[in-house]
């Protein structure tokens, strides 16, 4: 049987790290940064951190943006995490209250992008059954039989054509 982790460190794991990127790492690769999770082993031994970023694709776009304010590529901050895992490694073991402080393994938060996954094929989804009026294609609406619902008339419920 497998024991289960105690989240009350994960919690504090996080939190550490998360406050201490803020308050004690000056490296501009690691703005708008966000930690979404931590696993800390059993043993303590390693704590593997989830982070996302924003998008850099996003903000570049916006007009009030000025050339110089560009927001870091995934690898770099993946190279400044890495950077900063050595000089957090201490301290986060000191403010989470562990024996012993767990080695830093920062990896990309898997769910972030899965959820642009998704997103990106719903929006794929909808320009294929929209027209130019961006109303659906097929109007009409059919039930969970797959009967089309505009022919009833309502009296008998059972979604078929009482003529």
């Amino acid at each position: 049987m497998v024991k289960k982790r105690n989240p009350r460190v994960d919690r504090a794991v996080r939190e550490a790290v998360a406050d201490l990127l803020e308050s004690e790492i000056a490296d501009p690769r690691l703005q708008l940064l966000t930690i979404t999770d931590v696993e800390v082993t059993q043993d303590h031994e390693v704590a593997t951190i989830y982070y996302s970023t924003l998008d850099p694709s996003l903000v570049s776009g916006d007009p009030r943006r000025t050339g110089g304010d560009r927001l870091p590529e995934a690898h770099e901050v993946e190279a400044g995490l890495e950077a900063a895992a050595p000089r957090l490694r201490g301290p986060v073991g000191r403010r989470a209250r562990l024996r012993t402080s767990p080695e830093l393994r920062f990896r990309p938060d898997p769910v972030v992008e899965q959820a642009n996954r998704v997103e990106q094929l719903l929006r794929d989804l909808g320009h294929d059954g929209k027209d130019a009026d961006g109303a659906d294609a097929d109007a009409t609406a059919t039930d969970a039989a797959g009967t089309d619902a505009s022919a009833t008339d309502g009296a008998s419920g059972d979604g078929q054509d009482p003529r």
